[in-house]
């Protein structure tokens, strides 16, 4: 079994960056989270994620130790508005790591998926210097993170969520 440099092993899974271009390993989660997308239109997205530079966007892939995907990440970084953290320099905008697509293929796995995939975006946010992470609203799926860092997240009111890094204290790693 050949298991990539740069991943992290949680449980029995193996979390890391995706870097190739060949999706085909992907596409059982792509279909999970595109359902209406054609496959020109979901190679098209992942070639300009993967083809952005390690400080634009990129994915994560949740592996068991067969090697089969079980979780997909895709996040982006931002600089947003942000009403939630005052700042003493009276700037209001905040980098942020947008996790733009969380699927796992499995609802018994779901929950330690989002939660192995959140904890390790947590070290690229912060190794970013980032202050957030915008995460998609947390519902049952997330009751694991949400009881991880409760105290860091903040409900926006819509559909999203975040997570204040400056309440979490994880060192900085690298993957």
């Amino acid at each position: 079994m050949s298991i990539p440099e740069d991943s992290k092993f949680n449980t029995g899974l193996i979390i890391s960056k995706y870097r190739s271009k060949d999706i085909v390993s992907l596409l059982p989660l792509l279909a999970i989270e595109f359902p209406d997308w054609s496959l020109k239109k979901i190679k098209s997205y992942i070639d300009i994620v993967i083809e952005g530079k390690n400080d634009v966007s990129g994915i994560l892939v949740a592996k068991n130790e067969a090697l089969y995907n079980v979780g997909l990440l895709v996040y982006t970084f931002q600089q947003i508005q942000n009403k939630q953290i005052s700042k003493t320099n009276g700037e209001n905008l905040s980098k942020c790591l947008v996790v733009e697509n969380l699927v796992a293929s499995s609802p018994v796995l779901q929950k330690m998926v989002f939660l192995l995939l959140i904890e390790e975006v947590i070290d690229i946010a912060k190794n970013h210097n980032c202050e957030l992470i915008e995460l998609p609203k947390l519902d049952g799926s997330y009751q694991l993170v949400n009881d991880k860092f409760n105290g860091a997240v903040i409900d926006s009111g819509n559909f999203r969520t975040f997570l204040d890094l400056n309440k979490i204290s994880i060192p900085k790693k690298s993957l």
